[in-house]
Formats: C-alpha cells, sequence, structure tokens
C-alpha cells in the first residue's frame, strides 16, 4: 500500500505537504519485513560493539596465557646461557678495542732503551736490571686514559645476540630474535707494567716488557645483569741477553756438553736407598728372614 504525495494540479509533490509512511511493507520470497524510522540502526550499533570488546578480552587473554609462560622459559632456561654468550662476547670485543688502542697509542710512542736500567759488574758484564720509574709511571698512565676513553667509545656499539645461540642448537644457532647486550665500564682501571724471563739458549735469556690490564665492566642483557673482571696482556717490548758460554754443562741425560766436557765429572745416581726412602713391608720381611736364615747359618757352623 503506496501512497503518492502528488498534488491534482500539477502533478508534482510540494514539498512542505510531503508525507512519508510511517510504515514500509516489502515483499520477499520468505517473510515481509516491517520497519519504522531508526530501530534498524538502533538494533546493530550494539550488537558491534559487543562483538569488539569480546575480540579485544579474548587477544588479552591470549596474550596474557603466552606471554607469561614465555617469561618463565626465558628466566629459567635462557638467562644462564644468554649471560654466558654476553660474558665471551663482551670480553672479545672489549680486549680486542684495549689491545688495538694500546699498540697505536702506547706501544708505538714509547721508547724501548728507556724501559730499563742495565747494571753491569767490574768487568762491563751485565748482572741485573730493573725498570726505568720514570718511564713506567708515563706508560702506566697513558694506558689508563686509552683504556678508559676506548671503553667509553665500545659501549655506545650495539651488539646483538641471536637466541638461538641459547638452545645449544647448531641448525637454530643464527635464527629467532636477536637479544641486545650492552656494558658500562665499572671501576678504576688496573694497569701493571712489568717483565718476564724466557731462556732463548744456554747462554741468552729473552727478557719480556709487558702490560697487564685489569678492567671491570657490567654486563646487561634483559632480565639480568652481572660484572666480570676483562684481563688483558700487550707485550711492547723484547730484549735479548747475551752472557758468557760455560765450559760445560749437562745435558737431560747426564752426559756433559761442551769444550771441556772431557774435564768434567761423571754424574752417577745413587742405586742404594738413601734416608727417607720407604720400603714395602714384604721386603721388610724378607730381610729379617733373611737375617734369621744368616744367623742360624752361623750357629750351626760354630756347633
Amino acid at each position: 500500500m503506496k501512497w503518492s504525495g502528488k498534488t491534482q494540479s500539477g502533478g508534482k509533490s510540494a514539498g512542505w505537504g510531503k508525507r512519508q509512511p510511517i510504515f514500509q511493507f516489502r515483499r520477499s520470497s520468505r517473510k515481509a519485513q516491517v520497519s519504522s524510522w531508526g530501530t534498524k540502526h538502533k538494533e546493530a550499533r550494539p550488537r558491534r560493539r559487543f562483538r569488539k570488546r569480546s575480540l579485544l578480552l579474548l587477544m588479552l587473554v591470549f596474550m596474557l596465557l603466552f606471554t607469561v609462560p614465555s617469561f618463565i622459559f626465558i628466566e629459567r632456561n635462557l638467562r644462564p646461557p644468554l649471560m654466558n654468550i654476553a660474558k665471551v662476547r663482551v670480553k672479545q670485543v672489549a680486549t680486542q678495542a684495549i689491545n688495538k688502542a694500546i699498540t697505536e697509542q702506547v706501544a708505538r710512542k714509547s721508547d724501548q732503551e728507556k724501559l730499563i736500567d742495565w747494571k753491569m759488574n767490574g768487568n762491563g758484564k751485565i748482572s741485573g736490571f730493573m725498570l726505568n720509574y720514570a718511564e713506567h709511571m708515563s706508560i702506566t698512565s697513558e694506558t689508563i686514559e686509552t683504556v678508559q676513553s676506548t671503553l667509553k667509545e665500545i659501549k655506545d656499539i650495539p651488539e646483538h645476540i641471536p637466541i638461538g645461540h641459547a638452545l645449544n642448537s647448531a641448525i637454530i644457532s643464527s635464527f629467532g630474535p636477536r637479544v641486545p647486550v650492552k656494558f658500562e665500564p665499572v671501576g678504576a682501571v688496573k694497569v701493571e707494567l712489568s717483565t718476564r724471563e724466557r731462556n732463548a739458549a744456554i747462554n741468552m735469556v729473552l727478557v719480556e716488557v709487558y702490560i697487564k690490564v685489569v678492567a671491570e665492566v657490567s654486563i646487561i642483557i634483559p632480565f639480568d645483569t652481572e660484572p666480570e673482571l676483562v684481563e688483558t696482556e700487550i707485550p711492547i717490548s723484547y730484549l735479548l741477553v747475551v752472557g758468557d758460554v760455560p765450559m760445560y754443562y749437562y745435558d737431560s741425560s747426564g752426559k756433559a756438553v761442551g769444550e771441556n766436557a772431557p774435564q768434567a765429572p761423571n754424574i752417577s745416581v745413587p742405586i742404594s736407598p738413601g734416608t727417607g726412602v720407604t720400603t714395602s713391608p714384604d721386603t721388610e720381611e724378607e730381610k729379617k728372614k733373611e737375617e734369621e736364615g744368616h744367623s742360624s747359618l752361623f750357629q750351626m757352623q760354630a756347633e
């Protein structure tokens, strides 16, 4: 049932006199639908809002169920291996940077002839040596400044470790998200300039002058922080001390070697046990039996 709003005179509808139907009857193959103004939109909006809220709640529940076990798994299983890998990586980066900085800035500038003061005897031969204190302090102070500035520079360089490294698997070692690793210098840098000697030949000694650096850093990974010591030794000078050739000496087998080897006394190893040599109880019993046998023989001969 439709009512047209046309006028009789012109056949056109007037805007002010136009009426809208209150009810509309729609015919369809299934059912007749009756709709009024605004009722359809008012019923659809609450349903859409309810669906959005339910989806958000489901997503939040799913995220909680996923994140809580993952945090527990990382805390129990992944944190220790990640920290060990981070320690190795930080030590490697810090040691390489310190060695390079000291080699370029300290070792090349130091005067090797002034590092050691040699002591001579009355015959003009070397009897000993000691480190030059002034050169020693200069190298130590310059090394401390170089190491501290180097650690401050490399701490801003980001390092990332694939989480597959912590699973001890060769297949997935390079897969997974990368965990950021940082470190901060902690405390003062300790620098020690020292020497060590090694035998180069029968009459030669190789003296090595080296710098020992000990720096404490704090390794920072997600969920954990631990302190770690970074130690490294950098040789800065080698000195060869040549002494007199001995008249003779003995090799590992006890034979005399040298120009005057025939005049050297022979070295013989004592066979009989000396004082402080322990014997087993079986040998002691055998000795007692032998002594008793000898005494019985002497008695029989005397009779």
